[in-house]
């Protein structure tokens, strides 16, 4: 005969194993996306078909400053980027090149901002006034441009980049389907 001791004993074991498959899935799902914790926010940067093995970390905090808060001119929150890149190849197998950039781009490619060169296992301090932006590095050659002109090995966005507008969904628009 079971007691309402018994009873309830079972539900708290059956709701702390939900509890830690939800846990679970939670920690997947952010190692995954490369959001790990403890420590600054960071987030991932992934090789491509040039560089497969390739890869690196971006860590974001906000800019010291006086003031709390350090904004751009514009009002813009300033972040500080720590860029870690690791199990880059050998630029000279990826073309003409002489070493590697790294840059930030806005979401749609359409201002680039070159960061600086960037090393195996080293870290490339930089800042970004954008909310959301992408870290692109590439192989390039001596004379770096305005834009990146070589082989692309490496792509991360910023954690804001993942997120967007649902204003054209059709939950917003009165139930209408946009076609």
């Amino acid at each position: 005969m079971r007691t309402h001791s018994d009873v309830w004993s079972r539900v708290v074991r059956q709701r702390a194993q939900s509890s830690m498959l939800i846990v679970g899935a939670v920690a997947v799902v952010c190692t995954t996306l490369g959001f790990t914790t403890p420590g600054p926010p960071r987030f991932r940067l992934a090789g491509t078909g040039k560089a497969p093995r390739a890869a690196g970390w971006v860590e974001l905090t906000p800019a010291m400053s006086p003031f709390a808060l350090a904004v751009s001119r514009d009002g813009r929150i300033v972040y500080d980027l720590d860029i870690t890149t690791h199990d880059l190849p050998p630029v000279a197998w990826l073309g003409d090149y002489a070493g590697y950039q790294a840059w930030l781009a806005s979401p749609n490619l359409d201002v680039v901002r070159r960061l600086g060169a960037i090393r195996n296992d080293s870290v490339l301090h930089a800042t970004a006034d954008w909310n959301k932006f992408t870290v692109v590095v590439t192989a390039e050659p001596e004379k770096v441009g305005e834009k990146w002109s070589g082989a692309i090995v490496l792509v991360g966005r910023s954690p804001s980049s993942l997120m967007r507008s649902f204003a054209d969904h059709p939950f917003y628009n009165n139930g209408t389907p946009p076609f």
